[in-house]
């Protein structure tokens, strides 16, 4: 019998399916979980997010190229603490911290330096298992509000 491996960046069931995906895409989320299985993470903290060209933004306005979003959400004890994200768009990569409200790329905290990368979907895929791989394996400090 074959185990049966968690799925790193599962599909919402309402959102588009892998088959549906423009190829970069596909080749995207084929190569990213190779190399988050080395992240300090479950897969179950991992999902990934749709956003149609034909969508609007915040600000009403439409995308060039439908949008694939990556996200690590991390919790603990059910408070979810922090966000990243990897926001793919045509040949280009955008990683940061996401805000857990919208997902919307946020600069909330300074030690998080947002990175883009344009370039081939292999090049792009490592790039994005590296940079979120260092902000998981950095040291965390807790802070429950006692003295």
């Amino acid at each position: 019998m074959t185990p049966v491996y968690p799925l790193w960046f599962e599909f919402d069931e309402h959102d588009k399916v892998p088959e549906n995906c423009d190829t970069s895409q596909r080749a995207f989320l084929r190569l990213v979980p190779e190399g988050a299985r080395d992240w300090p993470c479950r897969p179950s903290d991992t999902y990934v997010l749709f956003y149609s060209r034909d969508e609007l933004d915040e600000d009403g306005n439409t995308a060039e190229h439908d949008e694939m979003r990556l996200v690590v959400n991390l919790s603990h004890q059910r408070v979810h603490f922090l966000g990243l994200g990897a926001s793919l768009e045509a040949d280009t990569v955008r990683c940061g911290e996401l805000d857990l409200r919208n997902y919307a790329l946020t600069r909330e905290r300074p030690d998080i330096v947002p990175r883009e990368r344009t370039g081939p979907v292999e090049e792009l895929a490592a790039f994005t298992t590296d940079w979120i791989g260092e902000i998981l394996r950095r040291p965390t400090l807790r802070y429950d509000g006692r003295r």
